[in-house]
């Protein structure tokens, strides 16, 4: 008879971290929100559409693009770079709605994450050098060039 607790099964592990991820973008979020003097209640998160774990010189980053509803109802994409593990406001490096015309290059996401949009002005931290992260291939064929 064995006194280990049972893993949690996949299903409810993959819920967990769901989970954790919209919590992070909420947190994201309301540092926009709170860094723009905005009220609170003039967004409200709706879903995730692409997140991607990209390295740079000092830590490793995630990269989101997310859907907020704002108080007319219209959907605003945004972008998002956190510290893996975001759940404080000084975790947050950079959360802006998107405009149609962004198209910022990123190394961390042009491999694993060609969805992924980035303000075309930068602002974010990972990504900017090709920096492998564990989670991406060492020789790539990088079509992202910075001047």
């Amino acid at each position: 008879m064995s006194l280990r607790p049972k893993s949690p099964p996949p299903e409810e592990l993959m819920k967990r971290e769901q989970e954790r991820n919209r919590k992070s973008l909420i947190v994201a979020l309301n540092t926009y929100v709170k860094r723009n003097n905005m009220q609170i209640t003039d967004f409200e998160f709706v879903e995730e559409k692409e997140r991607n774990l990209v390295g740079g010189v000092v830590a490793g980053y995630v990269h989101s693009n997310f859907v907020a509803k704002g108080v007319d109802g219209r959907p605003t994409l945004f972008f998002a770079e956190m510290l893996h593990g975001c759940f404080l406001e000084e975790h947050v490096i950079l959360c802006t709605p998107l405009e149609d015309e962004d198209s910022g290059c990123c190394f961390g996401c042009n491999q694993h994450a060609k969805k992924l949009r980035h303000p075309t002005c930068g602002g974010y931290l990972g990504g900017l050098e090709d920096v492998p992260f564990p989670y991406v291939e060492e020789d790539s064929d990088d079509d992202c060039f910075i001047d």
